[in-house]
């Protein structure tokens, strides 16, 4: 197959039901094939005992550097690292505060501090991606060019996608497209592995009425990919998680749980002739 899907749950750590769900699907062996681990997260732990019980692959590190609105504040690994935080120490919940503020020394400090965490936990990741999206630089400074270095330096994959989904290639313009294709470049020069495109739902919860349109969603985009290996992203949680979130997104997270034991969906897959792979 020429077409091939990495299909990822991110935010594993984020609590031990999640963690379940997430390594329950890995286990199965079926539609889901990747994780990314949250180090900073309270369920982080947990998520490493339950990985290396499965026997199943390392997740790749999902860097976060911002806490959760709807949950106690989230604390840096690194010390030192005053751009990154709030007086009382612990990550910005507003993604908008730490755009402001993070610099790249501080960034890296942070980012190693995870990496290190990681392989001492006995995962060692292949890749790394951004939770919120801090390290791409669209809603604020770009800290591109320091993720893609830190890949480098650390022979990782990054979450960069050389063909932009189609959405979001409309709406970037001007200097943030700029940004995007500067980093897509240093990373292809540096050989940092990146996927071909991602894929995601990536309508805000409040836009989705259904579970039928989400799926719709996905499914659309999937009849578009182009050769290579992509990446389909997904958040899936169970009840007991979403209803500590915002509605709207914790019930988009459900679905996306649904859809991963969705027969639709892989039979969708099948007749697409893309086949799943667990890296990019």
């Amino acid at each position: 197959m020429t077409r091939q899907l990495v299909v990822t749950a991110d935010d594993l750590g984020l609590g031990p039901q999640t963690n379940a769900a997430v390594v329950d699907l890995l286990a199965e062996g079926r539609a889901l094939t990747s994780t990314t681990l949250m180090t900073v997260a309270p369920g982080a732990a947990d998520a490493v005992a339950r990985v290396r019980s499965a026997g199943i692959a390392a997740p790749r590190l999902h860097v976060t550097m911002t806490s959760a609105r709807e949950l106690s504040p989230w604390r840096p690994l690194a010390t030192d690292v005053p751009t990154l935080t709030d007086g009382r120490g612990t990550f910005h919940a507003a993604l908008g505060r730490l755009t402001g503020t993070a610099t790249p020394e501080d960034v890296t400090r942070e980012m190693t501090a995870q990496l290190a965490w990681m392989r001492d936990a006995g995962l060692p990741p292949a890749a790394l991606d951004s939770h919120s999206g801090i390290l791409y630089g669209a809603r604020g400074k770009s800290l591109l060019i320091t993720a893609i270095d830190f890949c480098a330096d650390n022979g990782l994959g990054f979450r960069l996608p050389r063909r932009l989904p189609r959405l979001v290639d409309l709406a970037w313009r001007g200097r943030i497209r700029r940004r995007y294709d500067e980093g897509v470049a240093l990373a292809e020069a540096r050989g940092v592995r990146l996927p071909e495109t991602i894929v995601g739902c990536w309508l805000p919860g409040r836009l989705l009425l259904s579970y039928a349109q989400l799926r719709a969603n996905v499914l659309s985009q999937l009849r578009q990919l182009p050769e290579g290996i992509s990446e389909l992203i997904l958040h899936p949680a169970p009840e007991g998680v979403a209803r500590r979130l915002d509605r709207a997104e914790g019930r988009k997270r459900v679905w996306e749980l649904r859809l991963l034991r969705d027969p639709l969906f892989m039979r969708a897959l099948r007749s697409e002739g893309i086949g799943l792979v667990p890296a990019w």
